[in-house]
């Protein structure tokens, strides 16, 4: 190899420094960012072509140059950030997200996402997160890659009221009475409201009074106030329905066989709607000789709601809340994995596209197939090690000045050479 050639084998050893110190500026560069997953320059020597017949260990090489550079996509440190679109994959897997413009499909570990104007579930870039979507009553799962998207005018539709429990202890040592319809509160012995909702979801306080009528027997009567009802009277009660409840002399407990109807009269609601069969449950019920109080009351009906919020599951499933209470499924975060992780191409912003190298995606699931979990309220941090970056940094400068002392030494050489007479 001639003298002149030392310096492009320098020269190629400054190149690949330098490709190095630039893939480590960015891997410090980026130690906060979100994410964010570090490189690594790999290097291979290169062999210069022989004019003549020489060949093996003989073979003079000419330099160095970078023969990959290669993503680490271990786990980075989850950080929480109470936020709950914020998304982390515990484990395997890569969000899927969609350009609405072009429908370029990215991937990213990057789970900082937020709703936008239109109730997608978007990245900081504006892509939206891709995922499998729920039918309309949140229990059917579609399988087929779809945008996520929240929507904000969204109703659970009203459940009319069909069944009642109600427990309580009634006072075994209450005074006997007549129930009087025009008396609710004095012919009665304790009284408790109960809100029940009709096919509208409109809601209805029913007053229920409960009278001793014989030893170890009560009578229990339901009604409604004239106001709700068409035709009556406000401050006028309308009877809902009525019925009795019998106890065990000895144990205190309830004999009566449960459920039983809980609308026995005739009542059309004040909205025009007519009243329909209801049951209720009284048991564990009991008659002791203590104070009479209600130990638990419930219905099934509910009001229409409107969604007021998110919450997504380790499995990616986005629930949306709504205002009456209820809950309802919307979709599931899906996410993707590789082959072979190297082969994705970086896109900047964390975003990755597949490649022929890194092979077709695999969607599923999150903990399905190998995927990670999904954790919401949390980031995933960077992965890039500072102290192991500082090192490399160190190495890369003392390369870089031994390639230096190569050039300015051949220079010497080559202008001894040059003197020579």
């Amino acid at each position: 190899m001639s003298l002149q050639a030392s310096f492009y084998s320098a020269l190629s050893g400054l190149d690949t420094c330098s490709t190095a110190m630039q893939v480590v500026s960015d891997n410090i560069a980026n130690q906060n960012t979100d994410g964010f997953k570090g490189n690594s320059v790999q290097f291979e020597d290169v062999l210069g072509e022989s004019l003549g017949t020489v060949s093996g260990p003989t073979a003079t090489g000419v330099g160095a140059k970078v023969a990959s550079i290669d993503g680490n996509f271990t786990q980075g440190t989850l950080a929480t950030t109470n936020v709950d679109t914020d998304l982390a994959v515990n484990g395997q897997g890569f969000f899927v997200l969609k350009d609405a413009s072009s429908d370029v499909q990215y991937y990213s570990r990057d789970g900082h996402f937020n709703l936008d104007n239109n109730g997608y579930l978007v990245n900081t870039e504006g892509e939206r997160v891709q995922g499998y979507l729920y039918d309309s009553t949140g229990t059917n799962l579609v399988s087929t890659l779809a945008d996520i998207q929240v929507n904000q005018s969204s109703m659970v539709a009203p459940k009319e009221t069909t069944d009642v429990d109600m427990a309580l202890n009634l006072d075994a040592s209450a005074a006997t009475n007549t129930f009087l319809l025009s008396n609710p509160g004095g012919t009665s012995g304790y009284s408790t409201n109960l809100t029940i909702y009709d096919s509208l979801g409109n809601s209805h306080v029913i007053t229920e009074y409960f009278t001793k009528t014989a030893a170890q027997t009560w009578q229990w009567n339901a009604t409604i106030d004239g106001s709700d009802v068409q035709g009556g009277t406000a401050g006028t009660p309308v009877l809902f329905g009525s019925g009795n409840l019998s106890f065990d002399g000895t144990s205190g407990a309830l004999v009566t066989t449960m459920p039983s109807s809980f609308y026995t009269g005739a009542v059309t609601f004040s909205d025009g709607v007519s009243a329909s069969s209801i049951n209720v449950d009284f048991t564990g019920t009991t008659q002791y000789g203590s104070s009479s109080a209600i130990q638990t009351v419930g219905q099934d009906g509910y009001a229409a709601g409107t969604i007021s919020g998110i919450t997504i599951n380790n499995d990616g499933t986005v629930v949306g809340t709504y205002t009456n209470g209820k809950v309802k499924n919307i979709a599931q975060v899906v996410l993707a994995n590789f082959t072979n992780l190297n082969g994705l191409e970086r896109s900047g912003s964390q975003l990755y596209k597949s490649s022929t190298a890194s092979g077709a995606p695999i969607y599923n699931q999150p903990e399905v197939g190998g995927m990670g979990a999904v954790s919401s309220g949390s980031l995933e941090e960077s992965n890039v090690d500072l102290a192991a970056e500082f090192i490399k940094m160190i190495i890369y400068q003392r390369a870089y000045e031994a390639n230096s002392k190569i050039i300015s030494t051949g220079d010497d050489m080559l202008t001894q050479l040059l003197s020579v007479k």
